[in-house]
């Protein structure tokens, strides 16, 4: 197709795509070809647009002045070598509601611009220009009901990128992050034209939807997991987040400052993290009989530490679950990770947990264990984490929440959040780095943790954050 760059992301379809445009501050590979090139396709689309835009004058001199001012908008939002579905989507659906006075000045234009792209041979361009679609997200009655009906477009239409396990994307991108939206847009136009989303076989059955989106998640991650000048996308999104999220308040600028490199280190599991679920669940087995307080017996509490704590770890005889802080820690964490059960007094394995690998055992401990809600527990969780991940035991934390809730305009019962409410918050996440091993417990102090967490706590607590900062929508400022 003339109107999709030739250049160079290898993605899992085996199709190359384009990678020529402008790209804000994410620095990219310049295409094949070089400048000269470039410049030769940018002139030879002139030169159409020019002799379009020349018929549809003598025609209807205010549809070629209409079609003039759409074409220069699209222009400005394109790719060198010329508009893709994803810029001429975005210029229609979320620049063109803006630039006109009235919405209807600004439908004259789509209609316009669709007769202008007919004539320079990109129909399905065309299509969407004067498409219900189109349409309706012009004529939108207020910003929510637009923003609803974008989020509904850009699904439909096939190139709209796909939260994964790697990052859920904002409602509204902006900089790198639209950059590379617009990128993995295009690779998958390009797989829909290629024929990638098609049955397998002549007059087959269309893919299941299920099936479509599981090829766009792979398609995604492929394009985020590519390496261009100045590293691998996913990890530019990354430092955009962090910088995205440190824009809320002073205090956010702090708790970030100098953890990068943590971050982005955090990539790589660290496996001795999930040996006690991993060892609990086994424990387990097909099922185990709960005492009549809901608590594992005594027996299996006795196991567990014997296998899978060093005495420097918990150097206390074991005794009930309730007095056994690591073994009730894991346990529970089992439940809310939606690996055990209870039923009629039992603990049951779930199906998910049955043969799972230690790195889809880590991905779960690190999706689910703070998650992404924004929220004065998970706002206590990242400072917790964030001391760790610097490789110190969190001290004096309740201070730095209250500052960090003050600062975002958190309050309770009308006034600023309460230093003595805000110290419970902490102690949550705390206990489970402890149990999980990111801290040994001090031989003077049952239930307390040593003051330097382990290589692999540290690894814990920056991936937590880091799922954290690639999957949370962030509230607007």
């Amino acid at each position: 197709m003339s109107e999709l760059r030739e250049a160079c992301v290898t993605c899992s379809i085996g199709v190359r795509v384009g990678a020529l445009w402008d790209s804000g501050s994410v620095n990219f590979d310049e295409a094949q070809g070089g400048e000269q090139h470039r410049r030769g396709e940018r002139r030879a689309l002139d030169d159409a647009v020019a002799a379009a835009l020349s018929y549809l004058d003598s025609v209807d001199p205010a549809t070629a002045a209409d079609a003039q001012t759409g074409w220069e908008g699209l222009r400005r939002v394109s790719p060198v070598a010329g508009p893709t579905q994803t810029s001429v989507q975005k210029f229609l659906w979320l620049h063109l509601r803006v630039l006109p006075e009235d919405v209807d000045r600004a439908w004259d234009i789509a209609q316009a611009l669709a007769d202008l792209l007919d004539r320079l041979g990109l129909a399905r361009y065309a299509d969407i220009a004067r498409g219900s679609r189109t349409f309706e997200l012009l004529h939108a009655e207020n910003d929510a009901t637009w923003q609803q009906h974008y989020l509904d477009a850009l699904a439909d239409s096939g190139i709209g990128p796909e939260d994964t396990d790697l990052i859920s994307w904002q409602d509204a991108p902006e900089g790198p992050e639209s950059v590379v939206a617009d990128l993995i847009g295009e690779t998958l136009e390009v797989a829909t034209v290629a024929g990638e989303f098609a049955p397998t076989r002549v007059d087959g059955r269309p893919l299941r939807a299920a099936a479509v989106a599981t090829k766009r998640r792979a398609i995604t991650n492929s394009v985020l997991r590519s390496e261009r000048a100045g590293g691998v996308l996913l990890e530019q999104l990354l430092d955009h987040r962090i910088e995205l999220w440190s824009r809320y308040s002073p205090p956010r600028v702090e708790l970030y400052r100098d953890l990068a490199a943590p971050l982005h280190d955090a990539v790589e599991p660290a496996y001795s993290c999930v040996r006690r679920l991993e060892g609990m669940l086994a424990l387990v087995g097909d099922g185990i009989t709960l005492t009549e307080s809901g608590y594992l017996p005594d027996s299996a509490v006795a196991q567990a530490i014997g296998t899978l704590w060093t005495s420097r770890e918990w150097p206390f005889p074991a005794g009930a679950e309730l007095d056994t802080v690591p073994v009730l820690t894991i346990r529970r964490l089992l439940l809310e990770l939606g690996l055990v059960r209870k039923h009629h007094g039992r603990l049951l394995p779930t199906v998910r947990s049955r043969g799972m690998s230690a790195d889809r055992m880590w991905q779960m401990l690190i999706s689910r264990t703070i998650g992404t809600e924004y929220h004065p527990n998970t706002i206590a969780a990242e400072v917790v984490l964030a001391d760790v991940a610097r490789g110190r035991r969190p001290q004096d934390t309740s201070r730095t929440v209250a500052g960090l809730l003050a600062a975002e305009g958190w309050m309770h019962g009308g006034e600023p959040v309460a230093l003595e409410s805000v110290e419970p918050l902490a102690d949550g996440v705390l206990a489970k780095l402890t149990a999980l091993g990111a801290f040994s417990y001090d031989d003077d102090n049952r239930g307390l943790s040593t003051s330097v967490p382990s290589p692999d706590g540290m690894r814990l607590a920056a991936a937590l954050l880091r799922h954290r900062l690639l999957h949370t929508r962030l509230p607007a400022l």
